[in-house]
């Protein structure tokens, strides 16, 4: 195992169960290093009979001061469960890619999505 990044997308399971996607950073012997990692949820829908997949990021850019950079993010493999390679379909992949893609700016301004209420409290 090496501390150089490879950029493989893995899957595992942390320490409360939820299922996690990233790209790997980093590894030791020890360490996992996971490059914006997300979380898979997957629900049932029950109006379609289907079950419906959101791929949620484990830590909103919008926290960030500068929402361009990544988080990296380190978890003890004692801790986790990790998958074995697996081969994702494209459309699985894809999403996850989107969700951490730098977002285009459109022609005018980017669309502003607040996370809290800015006005004043009297």
């Amino acid at each position: 195992m090496s501390n150089t990044s490879n950029n493989k997308l893995v899957v595992f399971l942390d320490t409360i169960g939820r299922t996690i996607i990233g790209k790997v950073s980093a590894e030791t012997d020890t360490i996992l290093s996971i490059e914006n990692p997300a979380l898979v949820a997957v629900q049932p829908n029950t109006q379609t009979g289907q079950i419906q997949l959101q791929i949620l990021p484990l830590f909103f850019k919008e926290f960030q001061a500068d929402r361009n950079e990544s988080t990296v993010w380190h978890y003890k493999k004692a801790n986790i469960t990790l998958a074995d390679d697996i081969t994702f379909v494209v459309q699985f992949s894809a999403q996850y890619e989107q969700l951490f893609a730098a977002p285009s700016a459109p022609q005018g301004q980017a669309e502003v999505v607040k996370l809290f209420d800015d006005s004043e409290s009297k």
